[in-house]
């Protein structure tokens, strides 16, 4: 059976026994958001779990430096995606949606996507039979900074946006689980710096995150020899505007004792995103009071992170999202 609903297409397939397999909404369209060269259509796959309920959803956020990555999550390798997206098998709708890059609309162009999808799925739960009290949030790397900025900037009108309208609808969400997110932009290439056993040197590390062709200088539009990452880290007074932009963009600063139960998890040989980046958001989650799990993984890289995190990711989704369970 085919439909075509709000633009997108809604499969609904059959197991050998005769009975219904999980529905699938693809490319729903949820905003139109402009970019340096007009327009870009956002689109969600949604993917519904088993039975009839309405339905908790956790949001996933694809990684890919701010630069690629799409919304297909069937595909994916990672025991973290192959575990979330097994959890249909327990009454959880699995959502991925696109956003602008950083080559299409520097930040906070990428949280206010975010937020877009956030609004729409709960503006349109009834479409697709889904609760709206719980939505969580779920991302990998450059995907996991904007899961978990979403999480810890709920009321934030500068996070907010307007993008895809839907604004009388909050953007809050119930949990998120960031799987080796960038936290602070701001010491990110010192916390780097200050761990050579991973193996880059320092001129290495400046390309990755300092210098004006990296996807973090990217992400903020801070693309010169003068204005780049490093510049503005280094010299805050010399830049306010543009170190004000980073620091928002960094999970950290907006941590408040009401924000959701987070779940960090982070390799300890990942040599993009050091685990001390997790360590330091978990120790400042726990100072505010809000509800936190820390994973560390001593012998992850950047990447897969094993399948003890697929274990802990199954057990704080399900926890969070039926509580009473």
């Amino acid at each position: 059976m085919i439909l075509t609903l709000m633009s997108a297409v809604m499969l609904t397939s059959f197991g050998l026994d005769g009975k219904a397999q999980p529905r699938v909404f693809r490319n729903v369209e949820f905003a139109a958001a402009p970019t340096v060269d007009g327009v870009k259509t956002l689109k969600m796959n949604i993917w519904k779990g088993v039975g009839d309920d309405s339905q908790p959803v956790v949001l996933f956020v694809h990684g890919g430096a701010w630069q690629s990555g799409d919304n297909n999550l069937e595909t994916a390798g990672s025991e973290q995606i192959r575990a979330l997206m097994a959890l249909r098998d327990y009454g959880v709708t699995v959502a991925a949606a696109t956003y602008r890059f950083s080559s299409e609309a520097v930040f906070p162009a990428q949280i206010h996507d975010v937020k877009a999808a956030i609004r729409f799925l709960k503006t349109n739960a009834g479409t697709y039979g889904i609760d709206p009290a719980r939505i969580m949030t779920m991302g990998e790397s450059a995907g996991a900074q904007m899961a978990l900025l979403a999480a810890v900037s709920n009321g934030e009108a500068a996070m907010e946006g307007d993008v895809g309208g839907n604004l009388e609808t909050d953007s809050n969400v119930v949990g998120c689980v960031d799987c080796y997110g960038m936290t602070d932009f701001l010491t990110l290439a010192s916390d780097l710096y200050a761990r050579p056993d991973l193996g880059r040197t320092d001129a290495q590390v400046y390309e990755l995150v300092e210098a004006p062709n990296s996807s973090r200088s990217q992400l903020f539009g801070l693309t010169t020899d003068e204005c780049n990452l490093g510049t503005v880290t280094a010299d805050p007074d010399r830049f306010p505007e543009k170190y004000a932009l980073v620091k928002s963009g960094s999970p950290i600063y907006h941590i408040t004792p009401d924000d959701p139960p987070i779940l960090i998890i982070n390799g300890q040989r990942d040599i993009r995103v050091p685990s001390s980046q997790a360590i330091k958001m978990y120790q400042a989650l726990y100072d505010a009071g809000v509800e936190a799990e820390l994973l560390l993984n001593d012998r992850a890289p950047h990447g897969d992170l094993g399948p003890e995190s697929a274990s802990a990711i199954k057990s704080f989704i399900l926890r969070i999202l039926f509580p009473e369970d």
